[in-house]
């Protein structure tokens, strides 16, 4: 019985086969990072990286970053780019980078995304 628990739970953790769950919101508006997932494991976010935002208009995008260079500097920094939708796929092309990301859930109040090669997860909420 245990190792039919074990050959279920590891069949169903290849993230390559990842099943969207709900993906029917809108995306536009601003959304506010609230928890960071480095290979399924939840990492700790500093006050400084709980301003980080991304923010959907038409077919604009803009990321608010941070950057910490030492325990009492937070700079914030805002980066503009253009992202087309396609399924549960963002294509984000910044001036200098373009990136894809997988859209995991999609809400009127969550937005998941996954990193094109499966390593982050990075969940946000909608902005007030």
């Amino acid at each position: 019985m245990l190792s039919l628990f074990l050959l279920i739970l590891t069949s169903c953790s290849n993230s390559s086969e990842i099943i969207p769950d709900d993906t029917s919101g809108d995306i536009q508006g601003v959304w506010q990072l609230k928890a960071l997932y480095v290979s399924g494991m939840r990492q700790p976010l500093s006050e400084c990286r709980l301003n980080e935002s991304l923010a959907f208009e038409q077919n604009s995008i803009i990321v608010v970053q941070t950057d910490e260079t030492s325990n009492t500097s937070c700079d914030i920094s805002t980066v503009e780019g253009t992202f087309s939708r396609s399924d549960n796929t963002l294509s984000i092309t910044f001036p200098k980078e373009n990136r894809k990301v997988k859209i995991k859930e999609l809400t009127k109040a969550k937005l998941v995304i996954i990193s094109e090669n499966n390593a982050e997860m990075m969940q946000y909420e909608k902005a007030n």
